[in-house]
């Protein structure tokens, strides 16, 4: 039986991965674009620049959770419908797919991203750029539940959008 997969989505900062791993109970799979990344580079390398082998190990992962018939977490900004459908079209049937988009104001999202150091750290103009480019995921492209995460005082808030 296969799994059922769920694309985060946000901007960098939002709160995907503090998400992921504090608020995801069960038997499920956690696959990080970020991770993979991170597990790859050099400390001199530029942050893309092994971009094809993570995408093609992001890919990987995720369809080897689904295969086991798990919930597979897929970690990465999913930014707008093409970035979101070319991971859709990489992956083999999965029980079902889900979206979890995050809702956080930009100057939250900033103050989070400067606790970050390394190449975790994100620019703060590529922020606002990205920002721009958001689009929310939509039921057309697919998925079977969309759910929007917002930080209220600092707790999470989940709701899915019909």
């Amino acid at each position: 039986m296969k799994g059922r997969l769920f694309l985060m989505c946000g901007i960098p900062g939002s709160g995907k991965t503090y998400f992921c791993k504090n608020q995801i109970k069960g038997d499920f799979k956690y696959v990080s674009r970020d991770e993979i990344r991170f597990s790859l580079l050099g400390e001199d390398d530029e942050y893309f620049s092994k971009e094809k082998e993570v995408y093609k190990l992001f890919i990987h992962s995720i369809e080897e959770g689904l295969e086991k018939g798990l919930d597979v977490y897929a970690d990465a900004t999913h930014l707008n419908p093409g970035s979101r459908a070319k991971l859709l079209n990489c992956i083999g049937n999965a029980k079902e797919v889900n979206a979890i988009y995050f809702n956080v104001p930009l100057d939250l999202i900033l103050k989070q991203n400067r606790q970050r150091s390394g190449l975790a750290y994100v620019p703060e103009d590529q922020i606002e750029h990205m920002a721009e480019s958001y689009r929310r995921p939509q039921k057309s492209e697919g998925f079977a539940h969309i759910w929007m995460v917002k930080n209220v005082d600092g707790q999470f808030v989940v709701e899915e959008i019909e």
